[in-house]
């Protein structure tokens, strides 16, 4: 890792932010042999996932807090295990106090029999629930590393692969039966609310899922395109199962130190306290950085603008 300032250096591709978006992107394009400079305003790497001290003595997760969704071919791909990533799975997936002194556990096991106390008849649903969930969350699996097509842009024949790409992705959900398309367009475009409605009664129940559809945003629980986020939660995996949230050994800032090792370990640039004060354009195109301390960098792998 640098922190020294260079004027009028080029490289192959300048990433602002080392959070771990940018740390991800910056190892790939590494791997594919490209020269990559990564420029961070902290001096810590890592965003929303870093573990800091936050008293004397006190270390945590102080923003992002848990772990699914980072992607098994990311792990793999950046052989972050390598790098010192541990990840957990969690023995409780959440726990709901209700008004009248009982409380609701769900987790491995256990969520059946926790729901029965409420109502028998979710209890029953929820096997149907979690299948129905499982099947289109599995649709998305397999979407969530391709490349959304683009056809706004070029000429017909320079759109015509990403018409075809079009085709391939209707495939995939045609591997849907007619019920879980509907299902699926209803967790697109509805409500988590809505969606709980339409399965439980009780409200301990609704409310645990519920917080599924409304975590790490502003939005109702009856807000349209809450489902999906519920649905968003679903897909994740730890360890090779799927559905799991776990903690990483260490906080949140593990993961990204394990990013940064895997970086440093390719040959990118990590540049901590440099903050970006402006990104250079030339003919509508992002083509360098002049940081704060006045270094310039130029990319030759240019971004629109």
């Amino acid at each position: 890792m640098r922190g020294a300032s260079s004027t009028g250096r080029t490289r192959d591709a300048v990433i602002i932010g080392a959070g771990h978006n940018g740390l991800v992107c910056a190892a790939y394009l590494a791997a594919a042999g490209l020269r990559v400079t990564v420029l961070e305003r902290r001096a810590l790497a890592g965003g929303a996932a870093v573990t800091e001290e936050f008293h004397p003595g006190f270390r945590n997760s102080v923003a992002a807090y848990t772990v699914s969704l980072l992607n098994p071919r990311v792990i793999a791909d950046l052989k972050l295990a390598q790098y010192g990533l541990r990840i957990i799975e969690r023995r409780m997936a959440n726990f709901l106090p209700t008004a009248d002194g009982r409380y609701l556990q769900v987790g491995p096991g256990r969520t059946q029999t926790e729901v029965a106390r409420f109502s028998a008849r979710d209890a029953v649903r929820l096997e149907a629930y979690s299948r129905r969930l499982e099947a289109i969350a599995d649709v998305l699996r397999a979407l969530v590393l391709q490349a959304p097509p683009n056809v706004s842009q070029g000429t017909w024949r320079e759109a015509l692969p990403e018409l075809l790409s079009t085709v391939r992705l209707g495939a995939r959900l045609r591997r849907l039966d007619l019920p879980l398309r509907r299902e699926l367009l209803a967790l697109v475009a509805g409500s988590a609310g809505d969606y709980l409605d339409g399965w439980f009664e009780s409200d301990p129940i609704k409310a645990v899922y519920g917080f599924d559809g409304v975590v790490g945003h502003y939005a109702s629980p009856y807000a349209a395109g809450t489902a999906y986020v519920l649905l968003h939660h679903a897909f994740g995996e730890v360890n090779g199962r799927k559905g799991t949230w776990g903690h990483a050994l260490g906080g949140m800032g593990a993961i990204t130190a394990a990013m940064a090792r895997c970086c440093c370990a390719r040959g990118v640039e990590l540049r901590l306290s440099s903050p970006v004060r402006e990104v250079l354009l030339e003919g509508g195109r992002a083509v360098g950085v002049r940081t704060e301390a006045g270094a310039t960098i130029r990319a030759r792998r240019y971004g629109r603008g």
